[in-house]
């Protein structure tokens, strides 16, 4: 048996993930941990590259912290806010988010599915 220890800035393991807007490719994901029940709380490490990731209102909810990078970040009808390692942002069901990449990025997210 292994322990379960992870280091966040290891690329091993990486998907690709959501594209970036007018590209074909630019995040990757890597799961770290996801509940055994059918539509589980996932946790998960994603990393993209610089560009525009929009995501229309989702049926779930996902709370992340920043670890590396810089992005601008706005959801729903709220100002852009500049974000950075330490920020954390919670992103309620429905709630439509975008974030702009602005340097190699890096976040640890759980995510809360639909049951």
């Amino acid at each position: 048996m292994t322990m379960p220890i992870y280091n966040i800035a290891d690329d091993i393991d990486l998907t690709p993930a959501m594209p970036a807007e007018g590209r074909e490719s630019g995040s990757y994901r890597r799961p770290i941990w996801q509940d055994e029940i059918e539509n589980g709380t996932i946790v998960a490490v994603w990393k993209a590259e610089p560009g525009i990731y929009t995501y229309p209102g989702r049926d779930l909810e996902e709370t992340f912290v920043v670890v590396e990078g810089e992005a601008i970040y706005s959801q729903a009808e709220e100002p852009p806010v500049k974000i950075g390692p330490g920020t954390i942002v919670s992103i309620a069901k429905g709630v439509p988010s975008r974030l702009e990449i602005l340097s190699p990025f890096r976040k640890l997210a759980t995510v809360v599915p639909k049951p």
